[in-house]
């Protein structure tokens, strides 16, 4: 379950909604899609505490970092800013940060987003062939 301190206006989660793009953890038919949380989520949030139990996190795949940037050496890394590479390793995604060799294991893509947003000030944003679902 992902902690709401740890979410930011940006973010990609999971999570249940309705045609209108409303949160709607109810109804068993409405399927979890991927989606970028805006401010309005985050009102939802706070009127509904239990709806944050119906949103997950996205496992960061190949996929996604194919839509943040393109692969370089095998499909294995992939350059996200001027000091941050990401690497793949043993099914697992490494955050290379500067020169000086810190590797941090990334798990989801939220994670990646706030360190990289953490680390630079600037937002990871999606390359314009992909286009973000509302």
């Amino acid at each position: 379950m992902i902690q709401l301190n740890e979410l930011r206006i940006g973010n990609f989660i999971k999570g249940p909604l309705t045609i209108n793009g409303v949160f709607y953890p109810d109804l068993a038919t409405v399927e979890p899609i991927e989606l970028q949380l805006k401010l309005e989520h985050f009102m939802w949030f706070k009127a509904n505490q239990d709806l944050f139990e119906s949103i997950e996190p996205i496992l960061l795949t190949e996929e996604w970092m194919l839509k943040f940037s393109d692969a370089k050496e095998y499909d294995l890394k992939w350059d996200l800013h001027q000091y941050i590479t990401v690497v793949k390793r043993y099914d697992k995604y490494f955050l290379h940060f500067s020169d000086k060799g810190y590797l941090l294991d990334v798990k989801y893509v939220h994670h990646l987003q706030n360190i990289c947003f953490a680390l630079t000030g600037e937002e990871l944003v999606l390359k314009q062939k992909h286009e973000a679902t509302t």
